[in-house]
């Protein structure tokens, strides 16, 4: 599904898509709920894979701007090309005189909604290192290095107004940061030796909602983890069906994948976001719930490095 088609025949699906969408509009909590009542059958879901297509012969323009050595686990900081004169902001880590080679899994990682992007998920990557991993920590378009000031004060009701709530803008954002995560594992494979049934994802907060509908749509990941998120946040109020994680979580299978959220999470609520979510997930899932709000718990962090550790060895 990765092959290019002509930018008419995007331009005719996105707008299709658009038609579809209005014309059979539903309100309750949010516009989108109907999908988690009933997700798009497999011919709408397959004119969604169309916006998610990327030219797989592009250079990547590889850039190490920075390499350095802190605690034993050494970091690469680098540029690379993911579509046509777009390029991505991102940080290798392995243990230092770790064989480039030698096997480990490698784990691409997708921060949340914070201004830092990947530098939020330090922590995270530093417990996926020592506990036998390697890690791909990207930026998102908006975040971290890729800050082009659509953005100011970062804060939840901003982020809502200009991104995630302005329906059009936010599905440009979704298959653009797929496109990205799709480069990235190309450039893992290539460059990085990685084996690709050994690369996972790993999405957190928004990394994990934009993450839902990433792993539904690419499909080589060995292994999939997605934390602390849900439907829609409590700031959002819908967003157009081709950018509805309901959409997608079902397509993740056969893939395994681990889910962990906390019980008291208020910018994702259990009942009303998170569980009717989860109802739609198909194959080899395990769904955790730990004593927490909106953050990722040392007990949480325990639970997954020993899945990833279990399912991708």
């Amino acid at each position: 599904m990765r092959k290019i088609k002509t930018m008419m025949n995007k331009t005719f699906l996105y707008s299709a898509v658009l038609y579809l969408i209005t014309i059979n509009t539903a309100f309750s909590q949010w516009e989108s709920d109907r999908w988690l009542e009933r997700p798009v059958n497999d011919e709408i879901f397959s004119t969604y894979l169309e916006f998610f297509e990327y030219e797989e012969a592009l250079a990547f323009n590889l850039d190490v701007r920075e390499t350095s050595i802190v605690d034993g686990i050494y970091m690469e900081r680098i540029t690379f090309q993911s579509t046509s004169g777009v390029n991505v902001t991102a940080d290798y880590y392995r243990p230092d005189g770790a064989n480039i080679k030698n096997g480990r899994p490698h784990i691409i990682v997708v921060h949340g909604g914070t201004p830092k992007g990947k530098d939020g998920v330090k922590r995270v990557v530093k417990s996926l290192v020592r506990s036998g991993m390697n890690v791909f920590a990207v930026d998102m378009l908006y975040f971290g290095e890729r800050k082009t000031g659509l953005l100011k004060t970062f804060k939840n009701a901003e982020k809502a107004n200009k991104l995630y709530n302005r329906k059009s803008v936010y599905l440009d954002w979704v298959i653009q940061t797929t496109k990205d995560v799709r480069r990235s594992f190309d450039l893992l494979q290539n460059h990085y030796k990685a084996e690709s049934n050994k690369i996972a994802y790993l999405g957190i907060s928004r990394g994990a909602e934009v993450g839902f509908i990433v792993t539904g749509v690419e499909n080589r990941f060995g292994a999939v983890a997605l934390l602390i998120s849900g439907h829609l946040d409590a700031q959002e109020t819908g967003h157009l069906a081709a950018a509805c994680p309901a959409n997608y979580v079902s397509r993740i299978a056969p893939t395994p994948t681990f889910l962990l959220n906390g019980e008291f999470d208020s910018d994702y609520d259990a009942s009303k976001s998170v569980k009717p979510l989860h109802k739609l997930f198909v194959g080899n899932t395990d769904i955790n719930w730990v004593q927490s709000g909106h953050t990722i718990t040392e007990e949480g962090l325990t639970m997954m490095n020993a899945w990833f550790s279990k399912t991708l060895r």
